[in-house]
């Protein structure tokens, strides 16, 4: 069980500037959304301060002279909240929840690099934290559902589940529901990404089988006790993609409601998942013209065969090149060059490297998504520890890694404003 001291003071920060508290926390000031916070992360950077800077003294006499497009007379009173803060992360950490902030190491990898800029500051969840980088199938829908919709939704999840491959959905009546639930009785991993009252969810008796087994997480980007609005159930669908490595729509509504929405900035999204639908003669009409969108028909063989595997295959038919080939959780980042492709009649040579960091640099950059000390590199990549240690020189000189201490190890850095 997390506990308030295992919470970094830069997430404490973070929290109080966007976190919502309760009842008892109305000081005049809103918290800070996604939008608000981005712009006091990039004037945190320019300064080269961490959010937890904001709670020094030094901190404090700085943002009267802030000129960020927020006011700080709103930061300093969202700041003066500690009272509300340890108040309802006592009860909540209590309960068997954790919180995740921007500026842990322990922040969903796929959630930045997906969703980048628009990333939650503050994640909130109960279950095991390892799914969340294990990707899936997202299984979304309406929450009137006809029959042969119900029948699609509960197979492919029981299918998903024998194979080990992790439904993700949001836990709402409907499809959600009849997804996750078929999963979970199937004994397979789920990821629930809810839109309100995880506290409540977190702590009934259906989940508790499931969070034993290491086979439920439970993730909200909103207070743990919120209840319903339709503006948070709309907000949460990108973190359900994020999570996935395909997304079925197993029934939609035409142009209305968050699956239609959600399944259409996914298709627009510049390196979104691949978006397939339920397709026949009776689905709604809503499924039919995603397909126009650019979805996929769901194929068929994955409801007897592999099903990860028949995506993929559907994912890459028509394409003049093979993809690159990588595991299917993985995303390409910026940090790793660019894959020099062969032609099978002449194959073409990747230009040398300017060194030999520059060529291992993809490979530590890639080991070192959580952290690790210089042995556990050494070991890993199979070189001495005297040449790690030469590398690690390198990478925090150039501000790819940073050094943590107590013990000494080493952390990739995420673009800047994603770190903090």
């Amino acid at each position: 069980m997390m506990t308030t001291e295992q919470i970094s003071d830069d997430a404490k920060a973070i929290l109080l500037l966007c976190g919502h508290f309760g009842g008892k926390d109305d000081v005049g000031a809103a918290p800070l959304d996604i939008r608000d916070y981005n712009e006091l992360s990039e004037w945190l950077v320019g300064r080269k301060w961490r959010p937890a800077d904001l709670l020094s003294t030094e901190g404090a006499a700085a943002l009267e002279d802030a000129f960020f497009p927020l006011e700080p007379a709103r930061v300093k009173k969202l700041l003066a909240r500690g009272a509300a803060m340890a108040f309802a992360l006592e009860k909540w950490l209590n309960k068997g929840l954790w919180v995740l902030c921007r500026s842990d190491n322990e922040y969903p990898q796929r959630v930045r690099m997906h969703l980048k800029r628009n990333a939650p500051p503050v994640l909130f969840g109960a279950g095991n934290r390892a799914l969340l980088e294990q990707g899936g199938l997202a299984v979304v829908g309406s929450r009137n559902v006809d029959p042969l919709g119900e029948h699609f939704a509960a197979s492919v999840s029981e299918r998903c589940a024998q194979q080990g491959f992790a439904i993700v959905s949001g836990g709402a009546r409907g499809v959600d529901s009849i997804a996750m639930n078929s999963a979970l009785e199937s004994a397979g991993k789920v990821i629930g990404v809810l839109a309100d009252s995880l506290l409540r969810t977190s702590v009934s008796g259906a989940c508790r089988d499931a969070f034993r087994d290491d086979r439920l997480v439970l993730l909200s980007p909103y207070n743990p006790e919120a209840g319903f609005n339709v503006g948070n159930a709309m907000g949460r669908n990108k973190l359900i993609y994020a999570l996935a490595d395909f997304a079925v729509v197993v029934s939609s509504d035409f142009k209305s409601g968050g699956t239609w929405a959600g399944a259409e900035e996914e298709l627009k999204r510049d390196g979104g998942r691949m978006v397939f639908v339920r397709s026949g003669e009776d689905v709604p009409r809503g499924n039919s013209e995603l397909l126009k969108l650019g979805a996929k028909a769901f194929p068929e063989e994955a409801m007897f065969g592999d099903v990860r595997e028949a995506l993929k295959s559907q994912g890459n038919a028509n394409r003049d090149e093979e993809p690159v080939s990588a595991p299917a959780y993985a995303e390409i980042s910026e940090s790793k060059p660019a894959m020099i492709r062969e032609s099978p009649a002449i194959p073409s040579i990747a230009p040398l490297p300017a060194s030999i960091y520059d060529a291992v640099r993809p490979l530590l950059l890639n080991a070192l998504t959580s952290p690790k000390t210089a042995a556990e590199l050494a070991k890993e990549l199979n070189v001495k520890r005297p040449q790690v240690d030469e590398w690690m020189k390198t990478a925090i000189r150039t501000g790819e890694v940073t050094a943590m201490k107590k013990p000494l190890r080493y952390v990739r850095n995420t673009a800047q404003y994603l770190s903090i």
